[in-house]
């Protein structure tokens, strides 16, 4: 069977035959190079020894290869003429292994000149024309074809000419045999794409085919579901990534980090990474803000985080905060996103109003708080004006995970959801039983958003014994509200009641009623008819939808 390297030395070994078997006008001005006329001459020519006959038959019927021996030595333009020089040069690049990479740059015979009506020469551009040229070649590979339809079976990765034209024999061979191979053949398509994505962004080497073709054939890897096979290729296609390989090997390794601390059932975790790396806004970020990103990643391997974290960064508000409190809001963010403990509904939804495109909600962080619930209008958090702003001495900043106090996991875990609550609702502040209801329902939601359950009789007794008489802010609205008449007085004795079991007196004086609630206040819990009991639901929205 003829090769181009057999059909070469072939003709370099008979070159002067060749020429001196013209006549007529070739035999006068065909000059000291091999033209088509001479090839035609050849393979016509039942004298002429058999292989050097196929030789030439060869180079009529392959464009490709006639146009690689015509540049031989890597000068000139596709002119119809090969020299003696042409041919000793490519029979050396075709020795080396390293010649599919020229023999595709010139493959469609042009390109490579300013000058239109100038055939090509080498430029190292491998071009769509080139391309199809060299897939309806007959001289061209086979292992070369494969590898063609391998690479231009998706868009994604680095354009084909570019992969090609860096590409030497053994990324051929290894990229060839693996777009052969059962098991790649057997994935689904989108599975193949994330495949050839890695290797056109690997630049067709070798070492990662063999290394993609090895895991394709381990018996883990067939062993596992649709799904995690998916992920397992997205993780492989990440790391071949131009996103992932601009990033300092100590961010790399966040990644990497995120990627192997995903739980088993969580197949999503590559792709919402990958989306991340990619998104503009993460590239539009500071190296510090990619590595304060990566890491909470990393310390919440979880795809419901990474894919709010993503959505994080497009926040106009978010982008504005300096390096710590973009790191309090990160962690926070990525915690809440896979609280399992707390109710999946309020904390989807919550997370939502916050982080949707359209959202008017803005978060804010104020390092001025303190222990007095009074300082500043709250402890943990408060909302104003569509504005949320967090204790920032409650939240640790920097890269690690959250410290977990009391306070950190109530602001991250509560105080998001409920004054989330606050703003959904249109609450406003006042001295009325009405107002403190709107905290005891934004309470209640913020409870359930953080254990995933509703609040016992005890449990919300506590708060609402905190809203009469404990926090100055709430208390000494309550009491004005008491205080201002029996109406409002029996309301929150009728509230207290429905926790404590104990009954309003009846027909109680505007005194009794206030004595009522200061006795149901300082009543402990073990006096309560059922204090295990299920919590009074508050009217509203308790689910923050």
């Amino acid at each position: 069977m003829t090769t181009i390297e057999s059909a070469t030395s072939t003709l370099l070994g008979n070159y002067d035959r060749i020429l001196d078997g013209r006549t007529g006008l070739m035999g006068v001005f065909g000059g000291d190079n091999i033209r088509q006329a001479d090839l035609e001459r050849i393979a016509n020519d039942p004298s002429a020894p058999q292989e050097l006959r196929e030789a030439a038959r060869f180079l009529l019927d392959s464009d490709v290869s006639r146009n690689f021996l015509d540049v031989g030595a890597g000068k000139g333009s596709v002119d119809g003429r090969i020299s003696r020089e042409d041919l000793e040069a490519a029979l050396e690049t075709i020795g080396s292994g390293a010649y599919y990479d020229e023999l595709l740059d010139t493959a469609a015979g042009k390109g490579g000149s300013w000058n239109p009506f100038v055939q090509g020469a080498r430029d190292g551009e491998i071009g769509p024309s080139d391309i199809e040229a060299a897939l309806n070649d007959p001289g061209v590979p086979l292992e070369v074809k494969d590898t063609l339809r391998l690479l231009q079976s998706t868009e994604a990765g680095r354009p084909v000419g570019e992969v090609l034209a860096g590409m030497d024999g053994d990324d051929f061979a290894a990229l060839s045999a693996l777009a052969s191979s059962p098991e790649f053949r057997s994935l689904p398509t989108s599975d193949q794409a994330l495949v050839v994505e890695a290797l056109r962004n690997a630049g067709g080497d070798d070492a990662v085919a063999r290394d993609i073709a090895t895991l394709l054939a381990d018996p883990s890897f067939q062993a596992m579901t649709a799904a995690q096979q998916t992920a397992k290729l997205t993780e492989v296609a990440i790391q071949q990534s131009p996103e992932f390989t601009a990033l300092p090997a100590s961010d790399q390794k966040l990644v990497l980090d995120a990627l192997a601390g995903r739980a088993p059932g969580d197949t999503g975790l590559p792709a919402t990474v990958a989306s991340l790396l990619a998104s503009d806004d993460f590239q539009d970020l500071s190296a510090a803000e990619k590595t304060a990103v990566l890491s909470q990643a990393a310390n919440y391997p979880d795809s419901r985080s990474v894919e709010n974290i993503e959505r994080l960064l497009a926040k106009d508000w978010f982008q504005d905060f300096d390096l710590a409190d973009k790191q309090r809001t990160l962690k926070a963010v990525a915690y809440m996103s896979q609280n399992d403990a707390g109710d999946a509904t309020i904390n989807a939804n919550t997370l939502d109003h916050v982080l949707s495109p359209d959202s008017d909600i803005v978060f804010a962080w104020d390092s001025s708080y303190n222990g007095d619930i009074n300082s500043n209008g709250g402890l943990y958090g408060t909302a104003g004006g569509g504005t949320i702003t967090f204790n920032s001495n409650m939240v640790n900043a920097g890269n690690g995970p959250l410290t977990e106090t009391y306070n950190s996991k109530h602001v991250v875990l509560h105080t998001i959801a409920h004054e989330v609550n606050h703003i959904l609702s249109g609450d406003r502040v006042a001295d009325s039983y009405e107002y403190l209801e709107q905290e005891y329902r934004a309470w209640y939601t913020g409870f359930k958003a953080e254990f995933g359950r509703e609040p016992t009789n005890a449990e919300a007794m506590g708060r609402w014994r905190n809203q009469i008489d404990g926090s100055a802010s709430y208390s000494t609205r309550s009491w004005a509200a008491i205080n201002s008449s029996p109406e409002e007085a029996l309301k929150f004795a009728e509230q207290l009641s429905l926790m404590t079991g104990v009954p309003v007196p009846q027909n109680a004086s505007h005194d009794e009623l206030k004595q009522y609630i200061q006795d149901q206040v300082d009543l402990p819990s073990s006096k309560y008819a059922d204090a295990g009991g299920a919590a009074p639901v508050p009217p509203g929205n308790i689910t923050n939808e």
